[in-house]
């Protein structure tokens, strides 16, 4: 048992220039002041309940609990209960269940006024390759926006045909530099959460030296309330960038410069203070397998490895509820950076100072959110060529193909915003003494490429490829490092 009090506080005080935004680019930094104090009573029981019993070799149970006095957030309580049972030797029995409590930190609260200037992508200005300034700027034949984002932009009152493009028609820019706002508030609330996990794992040596090890755990985490700063750019995509036809409650955090007839333009103004978001949510099964064994070959002792380990994501998602009540969900579970299925395989031949190894890692499919509100939807959840407004898919797989909707032109294209399961493979060999390390290999040896997607799809790409979701953009790699111990 024990208890704590804690105070914190944080004093940041920038002299006038800074807080009146007249240093170079005109950035405003008005600092952060303010302190809180923390009072908290907690405590921890571990109780052996059973051991030694027909079917209950052992049985554990472990209960804790906090009371957390904060002094804006009032009292709160949280508690653990962990269960082990062990019924035989080799198998285990795990449970756990637990809450938590996070008040906003000083930052979260206390930060005051921060302004910057940042250039943004804007999906509703005219790309470059749909502007053609000898002929009246847009050309439609030519931009390849997925049809769901120029619908997200003319919802919000902007001309996906205009934006970006200057008065004279001649120049067209979508990119371009925006100011961004954020600050700390007292009105954020704190996060709680509850996460319950339940598993088993088995380990065991069978006849001949086989030495096995398996096992399995379910999570399922609940965070409420959850305390973020989405980066302007977020703000902007998560906007107009929607698959699912629901309007994002981030888009009332931009503001626009607006022409004579009021349409918004381009975008002058990012909120991108903290927010809470009503529910984040992350559900799965993480697997994992070890296949030891010692074999003897002409005299030679080699140690044989084999580690399987795989994860399977059921549920990562978001929900955020606005001012008017009004709730947004999006579950991301099997989208770009977040696959149903991942996996890793490491093979090991051991002898002497010498280990082989031979890996596997896997990446599942994957595919952006389905447009949902359009009827010509294909079993890529993306649509075709030839949907009622005429947007042409920017991949095409050529004349003569029926698999699919055919454009007029008799040219079948569609979007591409899905990508197939890849494995990579590594090889590596290493030689250890009491003194050396040396080892070399080679990374992604069949130089398996990234999978490609068209353009405009929503997903942060470079040259079709997308970036920053788990693939090996490098190619074949050889690699080699050597270590002394002195």
């Amino acid at each position: 048992m024990g208890a704590e009090w804690r105070e914190d506080s944080i004093d940041s005080q920038p002299d006038a220039v800074a807080g009146q935004g007249l240093l170079f680019g005109f950035f405003a930094d008005q600092g952060a002041k303010g302190s809180k104090w923390i009072r908290e009573l907690y405590g921890e029981v571990s109780m052996p309940l059973i051991a030694g019993e027909t079917l209950v070799e052992e049985l554990n149970l472990d209960i804790a609990g906090r009371l957390t006095d904060e002094e804006f957030y009032g009292t709160n309580g949280t508690y653990s209960i962990k269960a082990g049972w062990r019924p035989v030797t080799p198998l285990l029995l795990r449970f756990t269940y637990g809450t938590s409590f996070r008040a906003p930190n000083l930052r979260e609260n206390f930060l005051r006024g921060q302004t910057g200037f940042l250039n943004l992508g804007d999906p509703c200005a005219v790309p470059d390759i749909a502007f053609e300034a000898l002929n009246g700027g847009y050309n439609p034949a030519l931009d390849t926006r997925d049809p769901a984002i120029l619908d997200n932009c003319r919802r919000e009152g902007r001309d996906p045909t205009r934006v970006g493009i200057n008065p004279q028609g001649t120049n067209v820019d979508n990119s371009q530099s925006v100011e961004i706002r954020t600050g700390g508030s007292l009105d954020i609330q704190p996060e709680t959460s509850t996460s319950l996990t339940a598993g088993f794992s088995f380990e065991e040596t069978l006849g001949g030296g086989w030495d096995i090890a398996l096992g399995a755990t379910y999570f399922d985490i609940q965070l409420r309330s959850s305390i973020v700063e989405p980066s302007s750019q977020f703000v902007v995509n998560d906007c107009f960038l929607r698959q699912d036809g629901q309007r994002s409650p981030f888009c009332e955090r931009l503001s626009f410069d607006t022409d004579e007839a009021n349409t918004r333009l381009l975008i002058s103004d990012v909120n991108s203070g903290f927010i809470n978001l009503n529910q984040e949510a992350v559900r799965g099964i993480d697997f994992n397998a070890a296949i030891d064994k010692d074999v003897t070959i002409g005299g030679e002792v080699f140690e044989l490895g084999l580690n399987f380990r795989a994860n399977h994501l059921i549920e990562r998602s978001t929900l955020f509820i606005d001012d008017l009540g009004e709730a947004s969900f999006d579950d991301d579970a099997g989208e770009f950076g977040l696959p149903q299925w991942t996996g890793l395989g490491v093979a090991t031949v051991g002898w002497k100072d010498f280990r082989l190894t031979y890996q596997i890692r896997y990446v599942g499919d994957v595919a952006q959110d389905p447009l949902g509100v359009d009827p010509f939807s294909d079993a890529f959840g993306n649509g075709p060529d030839g949907n009622p407004a005429g947007v042409v898919g920017n991949t095409c797989l050529g004349g003569g193909s029926d698999n699919g909707v055919v454009a007029g032109d008799g040219v079948f294209c569609r979007d591409i915003g899905f990508a197939d399961e890849i494995f990579y493979h590594t090889a590596s060999l290493r030689y250890r003494t009491n003194d050396f390390t040396i080892i070399v290999g080679v990374d992604n040896l069949f130089d398996t490429a990234p999978p490609l997607i068209s353009g405009g799809q929503g997903i942060p790409q470079i040259a079709n490829t997308a970036l920053g979701v788990g693939y090996d953009y490098d190619g074949t790699e050889f690699f080699a490092s050597v270590s002394y111990n002195f």
